[in-house]
């Protein structure tokens, strides 16, 4: 965290961040942080001086990262209207419109499509909202046979799982899931994860920040340490879940560090 700033550094780094994140969209910035504290009070202090200081000021990555974080999170609980202003400063922040609406596709295998469909739709909003106009026309999914999906689900798992041969590998998790293996291999990771709208590191950032809010720490086994293999450092790795503590609480933020940290100690050990 920031350490040894006043109140006025630490307000000025919100202010900035604010900045950032709304762009030309909030013309009195200053109007708009005292309009928060006389309308939620401590809640929206703390909103400013807390989250946009002390959590997204921190170098630890990037606030195109963050954005990424924080729209899976957002995706993930149902926070329409945050997710709308998020969208928006996901664009700000270095992201595509394609990169946002793939959160959205991807996270839709993890909290499923009934959360996924309902975010679709806001976050389309804040995009038509943002180029003030209508979206283009989207392209629909590759027409992919069985045969494709599972050979691009192999290569995905290959990279993620660090599978040296991936047909053996496959044949154990078949054993293993029984009939939840074919749509693993051949949908969730022959079709989303293959996609190239999100790259692998990008795709696991937002993997780990679903998994963290749903309290879903059984899957950080595989997917902290595909996350290494696909380039996050561990210092980026812990800073999911500090970014998480912002919005998903402290509960489920620190349960999420310390399972990550037991994974790191199995690595060192050998495990």
């Amino acid at each position: 965290m920031t350490t040894g700033l006043t109140h006025a550094e630490r307000r000025q780094l919100a202010v900035d961040g604010l900045r950032k994140l709304r762009g030309d969209r909030l013309k009195d910035v200053e109007g708009g942080l005292k309009h928060t504290e006389d309308l939620w009070g401590a809640t929206g202090s703390f909103t400013i001086d807390f989250v946009l200081a002390d959590i997204w000021a921190r170098p630890q990555l990037p606030r195109r990262d963050r954005s990424l974080i924080v729209l899976a999170a957002l995706i993930t609980i149902g926070a329409d209207k945050e997710l709308k202003v998020h969208t928006q400063g996901a664009l700000n922040h270095g992201l595509t419109r394609e990169q946002v609406e793939e959160v959205v596709t991807h996270v839709s295998a993890y909290a499923g499509f009934p959360r996924a469909l309902a975010a679709i739709r806001t976050v389309q909003k804040g995009l038509t909202e943002y180029e003030g106009g209508e979206l283009p026309p989207h392209e629909p999914a590759a027409r992919k046979s069985d045969e494709e999906r599972r050979r691009d689900g192999l290569d995905v798992l290959k990279t993620l799982m660090g599978w040296s041969d991936p047909e053996a590998d496959a044949e154990k998790m078949e054993k293993r899931m029984g009939p939840l293996a074919e749509p693993t291999i051949q949908y969730l990771f022959g079709e989303v994860w293959a996609r190239p709208q999100l790259s692998r590191r990008d795709r696991s950032l937002v993997t780990l920040s679903v998994l963290t809010v749903l309290g879903r720490t059984g899957q950080f086994p595989t997917h902290v340490r595909g996350a290494l293999n696909h380039g996050l450092t561990r210092e980026e790795i812990e800073e999911v879940m500090v970014h998480l503590l912002a919005y998903a609480g402290w509960p489920t933020a620190v349960t999420g560090y310390q399972k990550v940290r037991e994974i790191f100690a199995e690595i060192d050990k050998g495990g």
